[in-house]
């Protein structure tokens, strides 16, 4: 038995708690983020050491006590730092009847983020970050338009929902809808008020949808990227109800995908292994690639990291990857590859006090301008996400911010659409 695994079983049980307990009360962001990274970290990882089930590349490198008594530390002092800014940050009188007082500028969202839809093929390739991120104010749009008086523009947030579940359909990719619909809910949550029941069972609701959906992607994706020319719907639910009717844990390399899917401890255990027996610890130069590329325009810099993960993946790792497939070290396996197993607690810590300190930056900005509180599913989106490593988040979190303020500033200050203190 391991204690270190243990500790974090429970630790995970607790952001849990915080953040079911949250919702109907807040935006719990902050505990989303831990969440996520506590059930692939940790969770997937406690999973996988007790399963019978080994994959040829994916599975634990280390023994359960080398893994959890490095992850489960950083992940722990990670959560408090965390924790702590997200219990400092509260926006002062703020309710929903403040809410409805904006829905000229969910309109004007709206039509922005389908207008960038319709460019997005159309536009240099050192837009399209810039395009994907304008494209995601639909999203807030319909959010800002959900606490209006006017039912037309309630029916609005449902029918983005639907937009949602059509598109990843479409297109066989389901993660801006797990993302996306876990931020629709908060946002619902905040205006319904939830019982604390009611919120258990939506979550283990969403769970099972996206089991689901990991269970089933693999061969829907192989059906609709070959010209599937049917109904979308339907083939999903074909789909799933063979797999039901079959059994999922009568398919072994079904089960051992889906565990995988769902345990990035793999990844992290896979970099212990390898560095610094085979390859050298960094030493801080994925940091600084991360930095740079966050900092400088593209060209100014043209040999800066680009995000996606292959190069340090593969040299970190020691696993070389197939075409056209990417991962990323994740930030504790990325602290690890850098500075070792004490290092990268440390490293965890100050990447606690970044995202707490600006996460308070900017819910004090919220006070003055309070549709800024719509748009930070936006500013966190990548954030949130257990896999990525630093050059990943790190971009996504000063760009969207610097877009973000720019827009609202534009919105304000040149279109005169005054919601400062609405």
């Amino acid at each position: 038995m391991d204690m270190w695994s243990y500790i974090g079983v429970i630790s995970v049980v607790f952001v849990f708690y915080r953040f079911l307990k949250k919702l109907g009360h807040t935006i719990p962001i902050l505990e989303l983020l831990l969440l996520i990274a506590g059930l692939q970290w940790i969770v997937g990882a406690f999973i996988e050491y007790r399963t019978s089930f080994e994959h040829y590349k994916y599975y634990m490198y280390v023994e359960e006590v080398v893994y959890m008594s490095y992850v489960v530390p950083a992940y722990i002092l990670f959560a408090i730092v965390v924790l702590y800014f997200s219990n400092r940050a509260k926006i002062v009188g703020l309710n929903t009847e403040q809410l409805k007082k904006n829905s000229s500028i969910g309109i004007l969202l709206l039509i922005v983020g389908l207008f960038s839809d319709l460019i997005a093929g159309s536009v240099p390739d050192t837009l399209n970050f810039v395009i994907y991120l304008i494209s995601a104010f639909k999203y807030i749009g319909v959010i800002i338009l959900f606490f209006s008086n006017k039912k037309y523009h309630i029916r609005l947030f449902y029918f983005a929902i639907l937009y949602l579940v059509t598109k990843a359909l479409t297109s066989g990719f389901f993660h801006e809808l797990i993302l996306w619909g876990t931020f629709f809910y908060m946002f619902w949550a905040f205006k319904n008020k939830p019982t604390l029941r009611a919120n258990l069972l939506t979550i283990l609701a969403g769970f099972v949808i996206s089991t689901t959906i990991q269970a089933v992607k693999s061969d829907y994706r192989t059906l609709i990227w070959s010209g599937y020319q049917g109904n979308y719907g339907s083939l999903f639910i074909e789909i799933l109800g063979k797999r039901l009717s079959g059994g999922l844990s009568e398919n072994k390399s079904e089960q051992e995908e889906l565990n995988v899917r769902l345990n990035q401890g793999w990844i992290i255990s896979a970099i212990m292994e390898h560095t610094p027996r085979v390859q050298s610890y960094a030493e801080g130069s994925t940091i600084d690639d991360a930095i740079g590329a966050t900092l400088l325009p593209r060209f100014l810099s043209p040999n800066k990291k680009i995000a996606g993960g292959v190069e340090n993946f593969e040299k970190y790792t020691g696993i070389e990857l197939e075409d056209n497939t990417s991962m990323g070290m994740s930030l504790v396996g990325e602290g690890y590859a850098n500075y070792g197993a004490n290092g990268g607690i440390v490293f965890m810590v100050i990447w606690g006090l970044v995202i707490g300190l600006f996460w308070l930056f900017l819910i004090d900005k919220c006070r003055y301008n309070i549709v800024l509180y719509f748009f930070l599913p936006l500013i966190y989106l990548q954030v949130v996400k257990a896999e990525t490593e630093l050059v990943v988040v790190l971009n996504h979190l000063v760009k969207a911010s610097i877009l973000v303020f720019v827009f609202l500033w534009f919105v304000n200050k040149v279109l005169k659409i005054d919601f400062t203190h609405a």
